[in-house]
């Protein structure tokens, strides 16, 4: 059967049509994404970065839902990427995931170096979406990694309640361009946190110094009356420190101080701050610490401090530390009885542990003291 010329004319430029709208949905699609690769790459802080990859792209592309997963291979991306603020980790709890290299190993073995699509991606990935309270609505997803040459640094999942959306096998290469985007804007981002973090430390021993401690000090304070934990400060004073001085040198005193702050970071935390506040003097805060632990954590630092042997030419010597101690709910009555803010608390917890180190001192130096009401007296 002969099907005539006009017919073959309109059916041929129905399927032009076809074609051109889709060449124009595609340009269209790319300008998109570019547009929002460009506005990630040009993020200047995490909070912004989290806002417009977990929130502002699901709005934009109207998805159901966006998993941002992180490898923490620094061991900083947690503390880096969520500023320290509680608020945004729970703004952002089981949609941004950060994971150990070492301890989340088996999940992040599981990540491909290639674009995924299709229902098939929820059932290969359900530890992503596992802790989501709509992901009985997820019909497909876009499973995009994170690349960095060779290297996988985490993944984007875009997650939708159409099972066409992403449906198996459809062409990724606006998602890619979108993944490569993404990719650069968080090392970016972690890599200006971690010249920032520069300026906070101290240059001599590499620990954090006053004005980074006292920044986060309201801020964990904050946190812990949120969260009715408590919180223990430790003031730490290398004993005799003039005459070490005066006796070996100011550089083996530097020597010794450097020693001493290293050891202060073995014995804490990655969560806890410690800081030098000053001269000779360190000051640690433990979040969520009983009185006890960290009453055990400070004696594990004063032994390691005096097992170690200090040079000097042909001489050897020891140094002791004294370390003094207050904790946030020793204030609970005094806070009862008066609205004090995060700052004021942090004062008058500082004083606390300032007036136990004093009595440690006072006592013979080389021991711990926890902080009383007689210390007031004093």
């Amino acid at each position: 059967m002969n099907i005539p010329d006009h017919i073959k004319n309109r059916l041929l430029q129905n399927r032009l049509d076809d074609l051109i709208k889709h060449a124009r949905d595609n340009e269209k699609k790319q300008a998109q994404y570019e547009t929002f690769g460009f506005e990630i790459i040009d993020a200047n802080t995490p909070a912004e970065l989290r806002y417009l990859l977990l929130s502002k792209l699901k709005a934009r592309f109207h998805l159901q839902d966006v998993v941002l997963c992180l490898i923490d291979q620094q061991k900083d991306t947690a503390r880096l990427f969520l500023d320290q603020h509680e608020k945004s980790r729970m703004n952002h709890k089981n949609r941004l995931l950060i994971l150990d290299s070492v301890k989340d190993s088996a999940c992040i073995g599981t990540l491909s170096k290639t674009p995924l699509t299709g229902v098939g991606v929820i059932t290969q990935y359900p530890w992503m979406i596992a802790g989501l309270k709509n992901k009985d609505h997820f019909k497909s997803a876009a499973y995009l990694p994170l690349m960095r040459g060779i290297r996988i640094t985490g993944a984007l999942l875009l997650l939708s309640q159409d099972a066409q959306r992403y449906a198996h096998g459809i062409g990724t290469l606006f998602l890619q361009k979108l993944s490569s985007m993404a990719a650069v804007a968080v090392e970016n981002c972690l890599n200006q946190q971690r010249l920032k973090e520069i300026s906070y430390q101290d240059v001599l021993t590499q620990v954090y110094n006053r004005r980074y401690f006292d920044l986060r000090f309201k801020d964990e304070i904050a946190r812990s009356l949120r969260w009715r934990d408590d919180l223990v400060c430790m003031f730490l004073d290398v004993d005799h420190f003039k005459r070490i001085n005066d006796t070996y040198g100011h550089q083996t005193g530097d020597n010794v101080l450097v020693h001493v702050a290293s050891l202060i970071k073995t014995q804490v935390r990655a969560c806890d701050i410690a800081a030098r506040y000053g001269g000779e003097e360190f000051v640690v805060a433990l979040p969520a610490t009983s009185l006890q632990s960290a009453h055990e954590i400070a004696e594990r630092l004063r032994q390691a401090v005096c097992s170690n042997l200090h040079s000097f030419q042909d001489k050897q010597f020891q140094v002791s530390i004294s370390i003094g101690m207050a904790n946030l709910q020793g204030l609970n009555l005094l806070l009862q009885h008066n609205g004090q803010d995060c700052e004021s608390i942090g004062t008058m917890l500082l004083a606390r542990a300032d007036a136990a180190l004093y009595r440690a001192k006072e006592e013979g130096r080389n021991q711990v003291a926890v902080f009383s009401t007689d210390d007031i007296e004093q």
